[in-house]
């Protein structure tokens, strides 16, 4: 996977950005365009395993428990312990023509969390993006294609709750063949995670062709001690 232009990233990201416009008005608005049909057998290969409950923790550490649905709280921050990612998030919406923001400015080389999207732990897929790359050199998610599934993503919330997520799947979408029903769509009762970066940088066009997805469910909830 090369990481090698910015603009070049911005505008794979962006390609990603379009086919999220679409898939969302397919699944809030019930409008008619049609999103690219998911193969089964490709569906098939990101289904959950149960959560697992963890063993208590010791006195005056904060507490796990089962993965359950969580009401609506804002991301802070994200931590990716395998591949060295401990960044900021912040809420991101729409451009103009109704395509998906990247981040830019100052919060350049920061993760942002798709503010139209469940938030980490409600039901449905919660979409977090970031650049692989700039011209500051790598970006939040350079290395996210070393991520493995078993890998764990800890996202934390503006209510103080930890949701940790264990990686099922990480696929690398030809853009041309990017399978919008199956990365902003699946099982919209059951808390989800995509996270999303460019990939495949092509010297010749001067732009990523691809983009790499990662695919997690919620394992654990952590609640902050209480005083």
């Amino acid at each position: 996977m090369s990481h090698d232009s910015f603009r070049g990233g911005r505008t794979a990201l962006a390609l990603a950005a379009v086919a999220l416009g679409v898939t969302l008005v397919l699944i809030a608005a019930l409008s008619q365009r049609a999103a690219p049909v998911v193969p089964p057998s490709a569906a098939g290969t990101l289904h959950a395993p149960p959560a697992v409950s963890e063993p208590p923790s010791p006195s005056g550490e904060p507490s796990p428990e089962p993965a359950k649905p969580l009401p609506a709280s804002e991301p802070v921050s994200i931590t990716i312990s395998s591949i060295g990612v401990d960044s900021p998030v912040f809420p991101i919406g729409k451009n103009p023509d109704g395509t998906l923001a990247v981040p830019s400015g100052p919060r350049l080389n920061q993760a942002a969390w798709f503010e139209n999207s469940p938030t980490p732990g409600q039901p449905g897929p919660s979409i977090i993006e970031g650049h692989v790359d700039s011209t500051q050199g790598p970006s939040v998610f350079f290395r996210l294609g070393d991520v493995r599934p078993g890998d764990t993503i800890t996202v934390l919330r503006r209510d103080r709750i930890k949701v940790t997520f264990t990686v099922d799947a990480v696929r690398d979408f030809p853009k041309a063949e990017f399978p919008t029903k199956l990365v902003y769509g699946g099982d919209l009762g059951t808390p989800t995670l995509r996270l999303i970066t460019c990939s495949d940088f092509d010297r010749a066009i001067g732009h990523h062709t691809g983009n790499e997805v990662v695919f997690a469910h919620l394992t654990r909830v952590t609640r902050p001690p209480t005083s």
